[in-house]
């Protein structure tokens, strides 16, 4: 069972861990993990790295926590005993002179689970978008027309709430909702927006 669980996928595991709700040591001898480990999955999954897995059936495992209350998994002591010797090994710095100089032996290595850095959304600056969404009128109109008259693109009229989220509160009830539906009688592609009430 110990060897199943430490091949569960972090939503998998997050959802084991919303279930039961144990303490941190308990998670990382479970799932024979490293405290940094676990810390670092916690930040990924508050950054909307990943997410807590909704379909996983957590009965099916039961309460993997209760076991390793009363006796760790040897792979958790064999970690913790790993990176205490690495923690205590001077590491070899070759300079540009050919000189190998010693590091302090309580240096701390680094290692695979280190922080990764969250990168920020990249994209162009500028508010083509939030304009073509305020030109949307209130009665049907072709989209194709609207998309070349505003230079956007069907993908952003259609996901127009993703771009509203990101705007104003102030414009986006002076936008309301944008609608991308086909006419039933002309099979042509329409846009409109409804107003907030």
């Amino acid at each position: 069972m110990a060897n199943k669980l430490t091949q569960l996928s972090w939503p998998e595991r997050f959802a084991l861990i919303d279930q039961y709700k144990p303490a941190n040591d308990i998670v990382c001898s479970t799932f024979g993990l490293t405290n940094d480990e676990l810390s670092t999955a916690r930040n990924l999954l508050a950054a909307g790295t990943f997410s807590t897995s909704k379909t996983f059936d957590t009965v099916r495992y039961g309460n993997p926590f209760v076991a390793t209350i009363t006796q760790p998994s040897s792979k958790a002591k064999a970690i913790a005993k790993k990176q205490k010797a690495i923690a205590t090994v001077p590491t070899p710095i070759v300079t540009k002179g050919g000189a190998t100089v010693h590091t302090k032996p309580d240096a701390q290595p680094e290692t695979a689970t280190k922080k990764t850095k969250i990168l920020q959304k990249r994209g162009r600056k500028g508010d083509k978008i939030q304009k073509a969404l305020l030109a949307v009128p209130t009665s049907p109109t072709p989209v194709d027309s609207f998309m070349k008259q505003y230079n956007v693109s069907l993908a952003v009229l259609r996901q127009s709430k993703r771009f509203l989220s990101k705007m104003d509160p102030t414009v986006v009830k002076t936008i309301g909702t944008v609608k991308v539906r086909q006419d039933k009688n002309t099979k042509a592609l329409m846009i409109w927006r409804e107003e907030i009430k």
